[in-house]
């Protein structure tokens, strides 16, 4: 008798659990015939709104991109630029200092010529001149261009005017009374000059 009555209940167990079942086949059933509903045309119009979403997708993506590729460009040109007007600064600053000592240097110098020093002594004096003149050059620094040249108010200073009576000489540079220098573009320090003027 209990086995019959454990027959019946496993009986019955399988008849629920085949009940539970059955709504899920069904909406599986249901979910398939939804998928078959679609036709082709249909499908080719979902997968292409797709794409185009994925291309728009892509090209903002891609936008994005090379405004990021701009911006560190950018940068690194501007930190370049930087890096260089900050390096020649300080060849300005430091080449500036030393412009004063230059000029002692060379008023010593022709002080030593007029004197009558032997010449082992000024040709040694000489050289430590080139030397100086070497290393203002290395550096980048030029002695601004005066006598013979026109007057230029971006270079040149006149501290005082010669009266000429060539036409040519009309706003020349007839003498320099204190070297100027520049470095590239940058004025360092400007050159005190007599201009000639035609009366």
């Amino acid at each position: 008798m209990e086995n019959e009555d454990q027959k019946k209940e496993a009986m019955n167990n399988e008849e629920q659990n085949d009940l539970h079942n059955e709504p899920e086949v069904e909406q599986e059933a249901a979910g398939a015939d939804e998928a078959e509903e679609l036709t082709p045309e249909e499908a080719l119009a979902k997968l292409a709104a797709a794409y185009r979403a994925l291309e728009q997708q892509k090209e903002a993506l891609d936008g994005q991109m090379l405004r990021l590729q701009a911006d560190f460009d950018n940068f690194r040109r501007r930190t370049r630029t930087e890096k260089e007007e900050w390096s020649q600064n300080i060849t300005a600053n430091f080449c500036s200092d030393l412009l004063p000592v230059i000029d002692n240097f060379g008023r010593a110098l022709d002080a030593l010529k007029k004197s009558g020093m032997d010449e082992g002594h000024l040709t040694g004096v000489e050289m430590i001149a080139r030397q100086l003149a070497e290393l203002m050059q290395a550096k980048g620094v030029e002695r601004i261009p005066t006598v013979g040249e026109e007057f230029d108010p971006k270079w040149h200073e006149a501290i005082a005017q010669l009266p000429v009576e060539d036409d040519g000489q009309n706003g020349k540079i007839t003498a320099e009374i204190q070297a100027g220098y520049r470095l590239g573009g940058k004025l360092l320090r400007v050159a005190l000059v007599q201009v000639g003027i035609k009366q």
